[in-house]
């Protein structure tokens, strides 16, 4: 039999987190990729065990065709994923006051479920995604509050560092020749850790907790 020490070990992970996840008690204690990790390798193990207590594995299996040869494969099970677990989640949580979402298509799952449910986005509850993806922050509605990540200022400043250590000089401070004056300046190469500033784009998703109004 699969055991809670088997899946911590093999999730790099301890055995609190693994009884957290796999109890559905891991919403705000475990970071998502964390749970989805778990309950992956749960899944992949074969662990049952909460079927034996309660005669209800609460696990429903996907099948396609062919689904691992597919370039859509992985959107198809993030998809199902999230539709098996965020009615769970509305209904553990009756009085939410927003979602804050790891990327703008998880947010798009919100969107789903709260119209299922008869929820207005942006005056019962707000939601807020990550990465400013146009095809879906502008594409839902109402328009997804979302924070923008520098990409181009990742990029860029990744290979400034990369250029100034293949050269074998000295980092200069940006800004450099050449730099869009109108991108947020990166932080100097001379950086180990940089940390760039993130945008956050308000839109109408966005609304006060109950408790401001």
């Amino acid at each position: 039999m699969v055991t809670m020490k088997q899946i911590a070990n093999r999730a790099g992970v301890s055995i609190s987190t693994v009884s957290l996840v796999l109890n559905n008690r891991d919403i705000g204690r475990v970071s998502p990729d964390v749970a989805e990790r778990v309950r992956d390798i749960a899944a992949e193990l074969g662990y049952l065990a909460s079927g034996l207590r309660t005669s209800s594995t609460r696990t429903i299996g996907f099948l396609s065709d062919e689904v691992a040869t597919t370039p859509f494969a992985g959107r198809m099970i993030e998809g199902a994923q999230d539709a098996a677990r965020m009615p769970a989640f509305f209904d553990k949580h009756p009085d939410v006051d927003g979602f804050f979402c790891f990327n703008d298509t998880r947010a798009w799952a919100i969107y789903t479920e709260a119209t299922r449910r008869g929820l207005i986005i942006g005056k019962d509850i707000a939601v807020v995604g990550v990465d400013n993806h146009q095809v879906v922050a502008e594409a839902l509605d109402p328009p997804l509050s979302t924070v923008e990540l520098p990409h181009y200022e990742m990029g860029y400043w990744a290979v400034g560092k990369l250029v100034s250590l293949i050269e074998g000089e000295a980092p200069d401070p940006f800004p450099r020749a050449g730099y869009p004056v109108e991108k947020v300046q990166p932080p100097p190469l001379s950086e180990q850790s940089p940390q760039l500033e993130c945008q956050l784009r308000i839109k109408q998703s966005w609304v006060r907790p109950r408790s401001q109004r």
